[in-house]
């Protein structure tokens, strides 16, 4: 088992490449996110859950335009992983509290089917 670094989740002995394969695994995940909103179990049938679905679509698109702008500019070494450190670590916990606020949604959303 390896030890976790200053970045959630990210080994200690990180590098470059380590992080840029999360960000792009972290932006999968925000794309099978957004097409579980979009699936007609998660329809929202009160005028609440419609604009909670929308704010979350929004999260989501901002978080992954802005992984796509670190992963550019870190591939083009426009950014360097030390600079980015707090942005990237920001990154990561931006994308698990918008994670279980989908899964809660989808949730609620089913409840009231």
């Amino acid at each position: 088992m390896t030890a976790t670094g200053p970045i959630s989740g990210v080994p200690t002995n990180y590098s470059n490449n380590d992080v840029l394969l999360r960000l792009e695994r972290n932006n999968r995940s925000l794309l099978s996110l957004e097409e579980k909103l979009k699936s007609y179990v998660c329809e929202p049938k009160t005028r609440s859950l419609y604009d909670r679905m929308e704010s979350l679509k929004n999260s989501l698109s901002k978080l992954k335009n802005s992984n796509r702008e670190i992963i550019t500019a870190l591939k083009d070494h426009t950014l360097f992983f030390e600079d980015a450190k707090d942005r990237i670590r920001e990154q990561f916990e931006t994308y698990k509290a918008l994670e279980l606020k989908v899964l809660e949604y989808i949730g609620m959303a089913k409840l009231h089917c």
